[in-house]
């Protein structure tokens, strides 16, 4: 089974490989732990931040940053009006 934490890492690969259409592709596929992927990513970033792990922080905050764009290509595609942020 895929975890949440894995959504998360893995979105944030397909952003820092593929952009936004790339995580949007990915996200279409996992749509059932979007939003608990969303809110994990929310706070990991809240916690890297407050333990100054700059790095990390900043992968986390690109993807939280671009979720609104991402969710909306997610389900551009498909028709479908429904965002996800």
């Amino acid at each position: 089974r895929l975890t949440v934490w894995e959504v998360v890492h893995h979105l944030i690969r397909a952003l820092d490989t593929d952009g936004e259409m790339g995580a949007a592709r990915l996200l279409r596929k996992v749509r059932t732990k979007s939003e608990v992927a969303r809110m994990l990513a929310h706070r990991l970033y809240a916690v890297c931040d407050r333990q100054q792990r700059a790095a990390e922080a900043l992968a986390y905050n690109t993807l939280v940053g671009s979720w609104s764009e991402i969710a909306f290509l997610a389900w551009e595609d498909r028709g479908q009006t429904r965002a996800l942020f």
